[in-house]
């Protein structure tokens, strides 16, 4: 037999032997959109080995079932690739859930419902302390109560007299207190206080991995599969610890900063650079259009791009966004042309012309409708970016605002002249912000062969009216064919 047919011959066996091994995960009944041109619309799913083994009809996935798959049914509801933030400070996200504001709490319930919100994504032991709690809402009967919203994680709350605090069962134990005899009703002072207080680990603000946890936890309730991290803090090696322990449920894309990297270039590697989980190669700088000198700032982003790393210079006011596409533009002219993804961080006040400009040498405009269309004269040319072709990745900027997608999608479609279709601002959060780390080939779509990062949500999205899509739930959310987040 001729080598050639051989060889097509033996690669068609192997791939219909892997055909044949069932499914670890199957969703059926689901109104998916893929984002995929080449099959926009579908049914079914079939997830093996953390990637889509299939995608279709339910009678064409249910091949994929055997007495070992996991079947779900997602009752007809809008599944989407997992939505992917292009701009996120992610250990800001993190320590929202370190302290807890009392201050507006007035009844029982409400505090029981806030902590037990923040415990909800803390992870197990990370201690939670508070401030300006109410005394009149503590009591014997209240400690008990709240303990059962809290049995995973110490709390110490800070009473409106800062000299008293209230502390659950799990506190008064590490302080070594028993809580059925001292104190009764949880209420600390002077030197009991003190030992509470010398019990929380030294670490507890600059520990990173617990709150890079929370944060991962908590994007995962909010069907964010991957992020962006723009914070220039250099977690990679924290980042990639809590993969390998299985303490993330979040992909993330670290940048540092420009000026870290050129004191010390081996804390980044080429652009992308990692595993499926935690990749690096990004730098990021920031200018405002008034006090960089030009020529100066061209060495330096060149420099970093003739490394092979990609860069990311946030900008805002029209004035920046124009300084900043001539610098890259002659970075390009120095090194050449390749495929390095250019970004600019907010792009807010972007000119169209400047919008073109970006759009021919290939940068990737990194925007954050819920951040800037709160204010509707927000100047930012969505509609005209969509329209000429330029690349288009979606964020939130949390911590300054929640990391919530379904707000940034609300906020791109309900904004007058500034409007974008649900269609597109989907896109941006899934496939344009894939792009903007490299990775619209892994993730992004709904496609055989890429990651199975999904998101299944309570309602359809392209079908409500525009108002109401901030409304929206996330019901599961899926990472490399895993189940990280179901709703209660």
């Amino acid at each position: 037999m001729n080598p050639l047919r051989a060889a097509i011959l033996q690669l068609a066996l192997i791939a219909s032997a892997w055909a044949q091994i069932p499914a670890e995960l199957v969703v059926v009944n689901a109104n998916i959109r893929t984002m995929d041109p080449a099959k926009p619309r579908a049914s079914a799913v079939a997830i093996r080995g953390g990637r889509l083994a299939g995608v279709g009809t339910d009678e064409q996935i249910r091949t994929f079932v055997s007495s070992s798959t996991r079947v779900v049914d997602a009752a007809g509801r809008l599944m989407l690739p997992g939505f992917n933030d292009s701009h996120v400070h992610f250990t800001g996200v993190g320590n929202w859930f370190s302290h807890l504001d009392a201050s507006s709490l007035d009844t029982l319930e409400k505090l029981r419902s806030r902590i037990a919100h923040f415990t909800r994504f803390l992870p197990t032991g990370r201690w939670l302390i508070g401030a300006k709690l109410d005394p009149k809402l503590i009591s014997s009967q209240a400690l008990a109560d709240l303990d059962s919203v809290s049995p995973n994680n110490p709390l110490l709350i800070y009473l409106r007299d800062p000299a008293s605090a209230w502390a659950n069962s799990r506190a008064l134990r590490a302080g070594g207190f028993h809580p059925d005899r001292e104190p009764g009703n949880g209420v600390v002072t002077g030197p009991d206080l003190l030992r509470i207080r010398n019990a929380i680990p030294k670490d507890h603000g600059r520990n990173w991995a617990e709150i890079a946890e929370a944060a991962s936890n908590y994007a995962a309730s909010l069907g964010v599969t991957s992020i962006q991290d723009v914070h220039s803090d250099n977690l990679l090696g924290t980042y990639r610890m809590m993969a390998r322990s299985g303490r993330l449920k979040t992909r993330i894309y670290e940048c540092v900063g420009l000026e870290a990297w050129e004191k010390d270039p081996s804390i980044a590697d080429k652009a992308a650079s990692g595993d499926e989980m935690v990749r690096g190669g990004c730098v990021k700088w920031m200018i405002d259009g008034e006090n960089e000198e030009r020529s100066e700032l061209v060495k330096r982003i060149a420099r970093a791009d003739s490394a092979g790393i990609q860069v990311a210079i946030h900008t805002i006011g029209s004035r920046a966004n124009r300084e900043l596409i001539t610098v890259f533009s002659d970075a390009v002219s120095r090194n050449g042309e390749r495929d390095r993804r250019f970004r600019i961080e907010h792009a807010h006040r972007i000119a169209r012309s400047e919008i073109v400009s970006a759009a021919k040498i290939g940068i990737v405009l990194s925007m954050q409708p819920a951040l800037f269309y709160s204010n509707m004269d927000s100047g930012d040319e969505y509609p005209f970016v969509i329209r000429i072709g330029a690349r288009l990745a979606l964020g939130s900027d949390a911590s300054m605002i929640d990391i919530d997608p379904l707000a940034g999608i609300h906020a791109a479609v309900n904004s007058g002249a500034n409007s974008i279709s649900i269609e597109d601002a989907v896109r941006a959060y899934t496939l344009g912000s894939a792009y903007a780390e490299f990775q619209e080939r892994e993730k992004g779509s709904i496609s055989p062969g890429k990651l199975a990062d999904l998101v299944i949500l309570s309602d359809d999205i392209f079908s409500v009216a525009p108002d109401r899509i901030q409304n929206g739930r996330i019901i599961m959310t899926i990472v490399g064919g895993k189940i990280v987040y179901e709703s209660r």
